[in-house]
């Protein structure tokens, strides 16, 4: 192939690529969520889908797909054409948990997807039984070095579990572990005194209940909703993990497509009313850009999969 006709090729390609991107989008945006509605993946979902709508002039319509802990969402969204109209609504148990420890996971996270933007991070916080002599994270510590305690998780390969087997490994103290059907489950397991602690962002809503006591922060940063319960960093266990939630494209789509999609969630992110919205479901709006996405994503495989293989974690 001679340089001239190289080069005309390349130019040819260029401008068609150029005119796609110009009659982008020219019809609806289908966004993918892998959950049922009216649950917080599907409120963070359609209220990115709103303004990704208000910005580039067409709708963007929501698909809930549930099954299988948010994999048969995610598994079609990796199979749809990287065109710009499949976007996928997903989050660090789509992206990353589910990839490391379930066998039918049949996508590759990396390989597979794009980032496009985050839209919000999910606190934990530590929290145990109000009748135990434990008030912070010393306490804590001491007390897992001297009995045989348990902790109660969302399921097998939960976000608590992983967040959980963190601090005990950086705690070097153990527990066993006792899952229940969902986080609130586990949480009411803590304060009836069947287990003795858990870490979740379940834990924030009930704060202020009889039988729970909150006592580290698992985020770098003290949480906007409870300023005075310090971090676990700050107590001198260096844990610090989150969450997080956001829109993912299929591979191969174009990288102008992603940043006209992540500019107005950026906005989204900043504004007030949104930012208060987050902040009452317990969350911290969090905005990533295309790139830092997928840092998160790739920086996420790398820590969970450190974690399940120190704790043998896995649902086989």
């Amino acid at each position: 192939m001679n340089k001239t006709f190289t080069s005309v090729l390349a130019l040819s390609l260029s401008i068609t690529a150029t005119a796609a991107l110009a009659e982008w989008p020219d019809h609806p945006i289908t966004m993918i969520v892998p959950y049922n509605p009216g649950g917080t993946t599907d409120i963070l979902a359609r209220a990115a889908a709103e303004a990704i709508s208000a910005a580039v002039g067409q709708p963007v319509v929501v698909e809930n797909r549930p099954g299988a802990g948010g994999v048969v969402g995610a598994t079609q969204a990796a199979q749809a054409e990287g065109d710009g109209y499949t976007i996928f609504f997903g989050n660090n148990a789509t992206q990353v948990i589910q990839p490391l420890i379930n066998p039918a996971v049949s996508y590759d996270p990396q390989a597979d997807f794009t980032g496009i933007a985050t839209v919000a991070d999910a606190a934990s916080f530590l929290a145990v039984n109000a009748d135990l002599p434990i008030q912070d994270m010393n306490d804590f510590i001491a007390y897992l070095g001297d009995h045989e305690a348990k902790f109660g998780t969302a399921g097998v390969g939960s976000m608590g579990q992983f967040t959980t087997e963190m601090i005990l490994m950086a705690a070097g103290v153990d527990a066993t572990h006792i899952p229940y059907q969902g986080s609130n489950n586990a949480m009411a397991a803590v304060m009836s005194g069947e287990v003795e602690f858990l870490a979740d962002p379940v834990a924030a809503t009930q704060s202020d209940a009889e039988h729970l006591r909150i006592i580290a922060t698992l985020t770098a940063e003290r949480h906007p909703n409870l300023p005075d319960m310090p971090t676990a960093r700050e107590q001198g266990l260096d844990v610090a993990i989150t969450g997080w939630f956001g829109v993912f494209a299929p591979d191969g789509t174009d990288p102008e497509m992603l940043a006209a999609m992540a500019a107005p969630l950026a906005d989204l992110v900043a504004s007030d009313a949104y930012r208060e919205q987050v902040l009452r479901m317990g969350l911290l709006p969090q905005f990533r850009d295309p790139a830092e996405t997928d840092a998160a994503v790739a920086e996420g495989l790398t820590t969970f999969g450190a974690i399940r293989d120190a704790a043998g974690i896995s649902i086989e």
